[in-house]
């Protein structure tokens, strides 16, 4: 379909331009998918800030080994034996659950390691951590692995999700593994920008597979071991084949077993006590007792601060927290089944959105359209914010925007193209109709009810085509048109040559304005030049008619100078362009005068003057009708051929030899 075509049918232009930037989304998003990914997950994750800030967790509570804690004991790392006597304390306290983000790497002192072990197997299920290497390059070896969950799955086994592989570990001590009621590790996944969103489930290590430390944690309190499921297969499950199940606890994995972490619960809304005080005994028993405890440091110099989406570096203990919190209330976020089909909804919706403001607004798309973007890319986000906070789903809304911003960019610009178009296509119809600089008010500005005109000093010409009702009596309709396309086309072409501009064509007349609508120097000098080729073209093209019932066709011409107003006059619906003015009025009456004095070219004084044109004969002063004031009047001294007033037909030879004994 060519594009002229195209753009008078608006909806397949539409319809083209959806395409177009579909196809442009799907480039960018396969030529950038790393960086587009990145940076839809960046964007995404500021929807946690919509998040309930009143929210609080109780049943998980963070033990921070934090600055008053180092500020009063002294610097972190402490010696085992007191970080013995915490644990105890907690035991004291009536924890269930004593989950340690610290590793135990390396033998010390025999008589504190003793102690450690001993605080680790009393009381309450203790889970320590270790720590694996997911970077190729970094093959450290350090310490004793333990907490195997069993064997990883096989690579390409689409039963259950695939296990992140490491290549290197830093394990604890034996004596403290065989101790504590669990290990997993606290290795998390860094994208690109530093923070952490995910964490492997299960980490693979020479064909074993090693829990995370919620994981683990769970499973301890619990008492059961985790198990790969089989996720039921509706739309609105997890797209992963497979959750981890611990004790009915169902986590939803990706594809590489990996956990993402809500940041749903605001770092506020837990509870978080200073070592120094569990120590010292000035913790609330309340706040203590029956829960899961979380210890971690968050000191200077503890090695284990993280970025996070929430903003700000903070201790890793709290994303294991975020982590244990969305697992008791069953809102790890994931990925659903249907995701595949959210950007095609969100383009398909939005394009109808799009389409239906771009009809609906008109002339105004310019400024309805970033609107209605604006609106649409809300509404998109909207719903991601819902289905994640509320139904835990995870779809991005940053390319779906991005394709909304970018159809509006196209539909809009489109709209523009093809109203300009249009009105191109109106200038040019209304061109034939009506001067240059009327046409394109008419075209490009509104409509108006006031006077729409400008005064200038110009020079008028007024061409009258003589005996014309005459000659449409005796001759067909057809012929009759003929004439007089040929007589408007020869003038027309003759004042756009000398500077002038055509303003009105009325019946057999026309009027001419030099210094009207458009501007011209030497207007006079012009018109009178303009009159002379007019006259010698202008009668060549006559048909040569001779009969005793039809004069012959001739042309009289009127010119004046003075004040003329040029415009449109009118109600706003129907208006009329005319020139009026006192030389308007001048030129006319000298036009009508031409056949009575037998002069084919009359010029008004003002013309004369200001023409500087010496060759005229001054005729004398003349009572123009319907004036007041008598007005001389010259003749432009042209070459007249005395046999146009008696031009010979074929047909009627007799009748010019006649003519021609006559004359």
């Amino acid at each position: 379909m060519k594009l002229d075509a195209l753009l008078k049918k608006p909806l397949w232009l539409y319809a083209a331009v959806s395409v177009m930037a579909a196809v442009m989304m799907a480039l960018v998003s396969a030529i950038w998918a790393p960086q587009l990914q990145q940076w839809e997950e960046s964007v995404a994750s500021r929807t946690w800030s919509l998040a309930n800030p009143n929210a609080t967790e109780r049943r998980v509570v963070v033990v921070d080994i934090d600055e008053k804690s180092t500020q009063a004991l002294g610097p972190w790392p402490w010696p085992r034996e007191r970080v013995a006597t915490l644990l105890s304390g907690l035991d004291a306290y009536g924890v269930n659950l004593k989950v340690v983000d610290v590793l135990f790497e390396g033998a010390q002192d025999l008589t504190q390691d003793q102690k450690l072990a001993a605080a680790l197997k009393a009381g309450a299920p203790t889970v320590i951590s270790q720590l694996f290497a997911l970077n190729p390059q970094a093959q450290l070896k350090s310490g004793q692995l333990a907490g195997s969950i069993g064997a990883c799955p096989a690579a390409g086994n689409t039963a259950q999700a695939s296990g992140t592989p490491a290549f290197g570990f830093m394990g604890a001590e034996t004596l403290f593994a065989q101790s504590s009621a669990g290990v997993g590790h606290i290795t998390p996944t860094i994208d690109a920008d530093g923070s952490i969103r995910r964490v492997p489930a299960i980490v693979c290590y020479d064909g074993q597979a090693y829990p995370t430390l919620m994981v683990a944690g769970l499973a301890a309190a619990t008492g059961s071991q985790p198990v790969w499921r089989k996720a039921s297969s509706d739309l609105f499950s997890a797209s992963s084949a497979q959750t981890l199940d611990i004790g009915g606890l169902q986590l939803p994995l990706d594809a590489q077993g990996q956990l993402r972490v809500s940041y749903q619960m605001p770092r506020e809304g837990f509870a978080s006590v200073s070592a120094v005080d569990v120590l010292q005994g000035k913790v609330p028993s309340s706040m203590l007792k029956g829960a899961w405890v979380l210890v971690g440091s968050t000191a200077f110099g503890g090695g284990d601060a993280v970025p996070t989406p929430q903003g700000g570096a903070v201790g890793g203990v709290e994303v294991h927290a975020q982590l244990m919190s969305a697992a008791l209330d069953a809102r790890t976020p994931f990925t659903p089944l249907w995701a595949p089909l959210w950007p095609l909804a969100t383009g398909l919706l939005s394009l109808l959105v799009l389409v239906f403001s771009l009809r609906a607004a008109g002339p105004k798309a310019a400024v309805v359209m970033p609107m209605v973007a604006v609106a649409t890319g809300a509404s998109v986000f909207g719903v991601h914010a819902a289905l994640l906070l509320v139904w835990h789903q995870w779809l991005g809304w940053g390319q779906p925007v991005m394709f909304v911003a970018l159809a509006a960019v196209l539909l809009t610009g489109s709209e523009m193209l093809r109203v300009r178009a249009e009105r191109e296509r109106l200038f040019e119809n209304l061109s034939s109709y009506l001067p240059e600089g009327a046409a394109r008010r008419v075209a490009f500005e509104g409509p108006s009810a006031q006077v729409v005109a400008e005064t200038r000093e110009a020079t008028v010409m007024l061409v009258d085509l003589r005996n014309f009702s005459a000659y449409c009596e005796e001759r067909e309709p057809e012929d009759a048109a003929m004439v007089l396309h040929l007589f408007y086309t020869t003038l027309d072409r003759i004042v756009t040559e000398h500077g002038g501009v055509v303003e009105q064509m009325v019946g057999d007349g026309l009027t001419a304005v030099w210094n009207g609508s458009s501007p011209c120097n030497q207007h006079a000098q012009k018109a009178m030049q303009a009159a002379e080729v007019i006259w010698k073209e202008g009668v060549a093209q006559l048909p040569k008619v001779a009969s005793r019932k039809t004069p012959p066709l001739d042309i009289g011409i009127g010119i004046e100078t003075g004040p003329v107003m040029v415009g449109s006059f009118g109600p706003a619906r129907r208006r009329v362009h005319t020139v009026m003015g006192e030389a308007v009025s001048v030129a006319s009456r000298l036009e009508k005068l031409t056949s009575e004095l037998g002069y084919p070219v009359l010029v008004g004084p003002q013309a004369k003057a200001q023409s500087g044109h010496e060759d005229m004969q001054k005729l004398g002063d003349f009572l123009l009708s319907g004036m007041r004031t008598p007005r001389t009047v010259y003749a432009l001294q042209i070459e007249v051929d005395p046999s146009h007033l008696h031009l010979v037909s074929g047909l009627d030879a007799g009748f010019a030899s006649e003519a021609s004994m006559i004359g």
